[in-house]
Formats: C-alpha cells, sequence, structure tokens
C-alpha cells in the first residue's frame, strides 16, 4: 500500500468524528418531525439510559479525559481495518436514516407514546424492533474499530446497556398500548438484530 493511501487511511478517525458531528446536526434538524407526545414512560428508565448514554458518549469520543489508561490501544488498527470500519460507520447511519424516515412522525428521542400512534412494522421494522438503536451501535463498533483505545471500548460498552435501557423502557410503555399485535411484534423481530428464526403466528414469545 503507498504512502497516499495509507495517509488517507490515517486519516479516517477524524472522518468518522466529522460523520458523527454531520448525523447529530441532522437529527436534531429531524426531530421537528414528530407527532405530539400522548403519555411518558417511566422516569427511571429515561435518566438510567441518559446517564449512561452521556457517560459513554464522553468516553467513546473523548478518552483522554479519564487518564492515561484510556487511550491505551488492545490492537493497532492498520489501514485495511481502518477503511472497513468507515464502510459500518456510513453503513449504521445509513440504517438510522432509513428507519427514521419509516417511522416518520412516530419517532420520539424520548421514551414516550404520541398521539395516533402507528406501530411500525415496514422497512427494517419487519425484521428488527429498534433498528435506529442497530445503526447507532453500528456507528459505534466502526468509531471503536477506528480506535482501539480502551476508553473507547469502555464507553461503546456503555452506549449498548444505555440503548438497551431504552429499549426495554420503550417496549414496557407500547406493550399495553397495543396489545397482541405487540406480543406478535415481540416473537417475530429481534432488538437489535433480525431473529435467524421467525417462528409462525400465534407462537410462544422468544427472549431476546
Amino acid at each position: 500500500m503507498g504512502r497516499m493511501a495509507i495517509g488517507l487511511a490515517n486519516r479516517i478517525p477524524q472522518w468518522i468524528e466529522d460523520l458523527w458531528l454531520v448525523w447529530v446536526v441532522s437529527w436534531w434538524l429531524l426531530a421537528v418531525w414528530r407527532k405530539p407526545v400522548q403519555r411518558r414512560g417511566s422516569g427511571n428508565y429515561e435518566i438510567g439510559h441518559r446517564v449512561l448514554l452521556l457517560a459513554g458518549t464522553v468516553m467513546l469520543f473523548w478518552p483522554w479525559r479519564f487518564g492515561g489508561w484510556a487511550v491505551r490501544r488492545f490492537y493497532l488498527p492498520p489501514p485495511a481495518l481502518l477503511w472497513a470500519a468507515l464502510a459500518v460507520v456510513l453503513a449504521g447511519f445509513a440504517l438510522c436514516y432509513w428507519a427514521r424516515f419509516t417511522l416518520g412522525g412516530n419517532w420520539s428521542g424520548r421514551i414516550v407514546v404520541k398521539q395516533d400512534h402507528e406501530l411500525v412494522r415496514r422497512g427494517p421494522y419487519a425484521r428488527i424492533r429498534h433498528p435506529i438503536y442497530t445503526g447507532i451501535l453500528l456507528a459505534v463498533a466502526g468509531t471503536l474499530a477506528a480506535t482501539c483505545y480502551l476508553g473507547t471500548a469502555a464507553g461503546a460498552a456503555l452506549m449498548f446497556i444505555a440503548l438497551y435501557i431504552k429499549s426495554q423502557g420503550e417496549e414496557k410503555l407500547l406493550a399495553p398500548v397495543f396489545g397482541d399485535r405487540f406480543a406478535e411484534h415481540l416473537r417475530q423481530t429481534g432488538r437489535f438484530l433480525p431473529r435467524l428464526r421467525r417462528p409462525a403466528a400465534g407462537g410462544a414469545t422468544a427472549a431476546d
């Protein structure tokens, strides 16, 4: 691999940070497209996931704030891994946008039920219950692969836990709203990944 290609690969971690910034700004702008809130979920889920998400974000992007251990590398990513990491980040954000536009006005950054809330089961929601979180976690995994810092790995773990907690809170809130339809949705989909085998309608609900 030539010097130019290696030089470009070494710039990938910065490109990934720039992509995150573009995604955050665009996500904030898309937030105007949502229905009014009808009911809010448990504050415990809301507070828990936000605290962990904030801590995970800081560790993911600014690990040096936590001391020397956080910027120790468990692996030195070669150029091929850096390019693969960039592709994973792009794929993650693409999935986020696909899921966001599929949800439309039903989307919310909080654990809530919207007015005229729709149980969306098309697009990525046909196989995954929380594809936006899947996309975020893909982008987090790509970010981790591009840096391989211990602090970044800890941040990625915290972000996974935060999104898992939020997904639990959302499912607990939506289950009584949609009843049997939501129970079927649980059977037919995975939380963050598609089910390898989809049970027939009416089958027992399997744990994620």
